[in-house]
């Protein structure tokens, strides 16, 4: 998630510039092409440009409202899932059960190890979901989607939902289309779900900030570096059980 937290405070001046540069040249070349070099075609496009800069000024704590609620929704969610994966399994398949229960119109009515066994309201089949509890860069495969199609067969399951995972290789599509069929919802659609039922809190975000700090700081990218090989440890080295410390007698001969 350090991805959120990228964008410094020089980035964002830049991009105000660069915004006000590019409707600076738009309105003037706007006018420029209809009326051609003249002064009035300036002085139009100066004002053109004022009145952009304005109508953007008053729409921008809209704009920034906006974005802070999609963000908090995507931290939200990127949150639980990672949340998921450090608790115990019922908790993971019961909450993912609940945020599938609308969009997918699921009742639930018995929790297990497995997943929790939901009635699908219209047509009346029994389905099973469950959280695959996967990091977020895994992907599925066909071994764990079998084993969760025998889950299915075992609670007495027509279909299924495993949800949460980066995709699934072409093997485990492959088996999901098998008896009992298997729908594979992938991570971003749990995040989205996730996000909309509990977005990122004031505290959340604080805690996500002195986590990537902690993470970056210049002592451990520097350690991170030298461990890979990639900068050269200049510490001195020390004198070990096996190295011979030189005596006096050793400064008088070269």
């Amino acid at each position: 998630m350090q991805e959120y937290l990228q964008k410094t405070q020089f980035s964002r001046i830049m991009d105000e510039i660069g915004v006000a540069a590019a409707l600076l040249i738009g309105s003037l070349g706007l006018f420029f092409l209809l009326w051609g070099l003249r002064p009035m075609a300036i002085l139009a496009g100066i004002s053109a440009f004022t009145l952009c800069m304005l109508l953007r000024t008053r729409t921008r704590e809209a704009r920034l409202r906006r974005r802070e609620e999609a963000l908090r929704r995507r931290i939200g969610g990127e949150l639980k899932l990672e949340s998921w994966l450090l608790c115990p399994a019922r908790r993971a398949h019961f909450e993912t059960a609940l945020l599938l229960g609308r969009p997918c119109s699921l009742s639930p009515l018995r929790l297990t190890e497995a997943g929790v066994l939901c009635a699908q309201e219209g047509c009346g089949d029994l389905v099973l979901v469950a959280c695959a509890r996967l990091h977020r860069m895994e992907k599925l495969t066909a071994r764990e989607v079998a084993a969760f199609q025998r889950a299915c067969l075992a609670s007495g399951a027509s279909h299924g939902y495993l949800c949460g995972a980066a995709g699934a290789v072409p093997e485990a599509r492959e088996q999901a289309q098998l008896a009992p069929p298997i729908t594979l919802v992938d991570r971003q659609r749990m995040i989205a779900l996730a996000g909309m039922a509990e977005p990122a809190t004031d505290s959340q975000l604080v805690a996500l900030g002195r986590r990537y700090r902690g993470n970056h700081s210049l002592r451990t990218l520097r350690l991170a570096a030298v461990r890979s090989g990639d900068v050269p440890d200049h510490r001195p080295d020390l004198p070990g059980a096996d190295d011979a410390v030189p005596g006096p007698e050793a400064l008088n001969h070269p």
